[in-house]
């Protein structure tokens, strides 16, 4: 999954969810991520269905091989581990559309993620997204943001 989230380009929901439709029975999934953002309601939707997914055998882990941008996080959180490469860097930025419903329900629950997963507080990951806050994947590590640096 590469490049920007939605219309026009080719990571839209729709279209994942039919790739992911043709694969059939499957150990494990696994995808390799490098979106610096773009749809919030495409990158819900990806994340809601990878959440909504019969779980594999052995799980699904994303590999993020160079940024991880804005909407795209909610994507990576969709997978069960999140792997990164050592010059690779996820970054907070305020979404796309953020005053409109679907941006704002999107921003929140993005942050109520991260704030989970980080052990952090949700108005401290807003802070970051107005900061346009960059991690790199040692400090991803750091925070359990990612699983391991690969």
């Amino acid at each position: 999954m590469g490049g920007d989230v939605g219309w026009p380009s080719a990571l839209r929901a729709s279209d994942f969810i039919d790739l992911m439709g043709s694969l059939g029975n499957y150990d494990v999934l696994y995808a390799i991520l490098d979106s610096s953002g773009g749809s919030a309601v495409d990158s819900w939707g990806i994340y809601n269905f990878l959440k909504s997914l019969s779980p594999p055998r052995y799980g699904s882990l994303v590999l993020i091989t160079g940024v991880c941008s804005a909407e795209a996080i909610l994507i990576a959180l969709g997978f069960n581990q999140i792997l990164m490469r050592p010059n690779a860097y996820i970054e907070f930025r305020s979404l796309q559309r953020a005053r409109t419903a679907s941006g704002s329900t999107v921003t929140g629950l993005l942050a109520r993620l991260v704030a989970q997963r980080t052990s952090s507080q949700v108005e401290e990951v807003l802070r970051w997204m107005d900061k346009n806050k960059k991690l790199s994947a040692a400090e991803c590590l750091r925070l359990s943001l990612c699983d391991a640096i690969v």
